[in-house]
């Protein structure tokens, strides 16, 4: 990276930007360096809770029961290695919170009828920014005239909050041309509802939000300012992360 300060933004996703607010410098290593890197705690947790809603909303109504919600919870949590975790304490948490927050979410959605959208991946061309745009929508469900947007994490801060909230805005005017009625982000290792009314005023926000993010995310140098000291100890890249530096060479791309 102290090679290469600039990068060409050419796609922007909810993933690579997730990755970029949770630290600069491990979205660099992981889309434009490319690095390989073994899959984390945080990932793995938040692939089996895609796999638990999207498998819970693909049932009848009739079986969408707090016993399915374990059922496939216990289905996909065999999957994950003890070894991801620091320690017993946190995966046994991790578990925990996780469980009852699915649990608590699932169960109140059971009346919803077969979802508008179930993890489904769209993509288009921003032309405002001169860039792709890549949003999955984890499930949304059509009221009236309009329609709701619900994502299941594992958690998120503010500024994710913020990002999907944009991501999900500025998607659904510019591809369906209908502004979502609501959206919904439940955290499960808080337990926390997260609820978003958008308003006419929201697209233009949305937009001039992905200009900021895709203008800091086209200049490393300053990266060292905006990092996140929490993600360093779990971090793969610790031993080539150079964010104590700063110089300038040539241009890398982001596609």
């Amino acid at each position: 990276m102290t090679n290469s300060p600039q990068v060409s933004v050419r796609t922007l996703t909810d993933r690579n930007l997730t990755d970029f607010i949770r630290c600069p410098y491990k979205f660099y290593y992981t889309h434009i360096e490319k690095k390989n890197h073994p899959l984390g705690w945080h990932q793995a947790i938040q692939h089996i809770i895609n796999k638990v809603v999207s498998s819970y909303f693909q049932l009848p109504q009739s079986h969408r029961t707090p016993a399915n919600v374990l059922r496939l919870i216990d289905q996909y949590w065999g999957r994950l290695e003890l070894r991801m975790f620091d320690s017993q304490l946190q995966y046994y948490m991790a578990a925990a919170a996780v469980t009852d927050g699915l649990m608590k979410y699932l169960s109140s959605e059971s009346e919803i009828a077969q979802p508008l959208f179930l993890y489904e991946k769209f993509k288009m061309n921003l032309k405002e920014l001169n860039v792709d745009l890549s949003l999955t929508f984890d499930v949304v469900e059509w009221q009236q005239d309009s329609f709701i947007v619900k994502k299941f994490l594992v958690d998120a801060d503010e500024q994710m909050l913020e990002l999907y909230c944009h991501l999900t805005v500025v998607f659904s005017e510019k591809v369906f041309g209908i502004r979502p009625s609501r959206i919904e982000v439940m955290t499960l290792m808080d337990g926390e509802r997260h609820v978003f009314n958008p308003h006419k005023d929201s697209l233009e926000a949305g937009l001039n939000y992905l200009q900021m993010m895709k203008t800091l995310l086209e200049d490393t140098r300053q990266f060292s300012d905006m990092y996140n000291m929490n993600e360093c100890p779990a971090c793969p890249f610790q031993d080539v992360c150079d964010r104590d530096y700063k110089n300038e060479g040539k241009q890398k791309y982001l596609s």
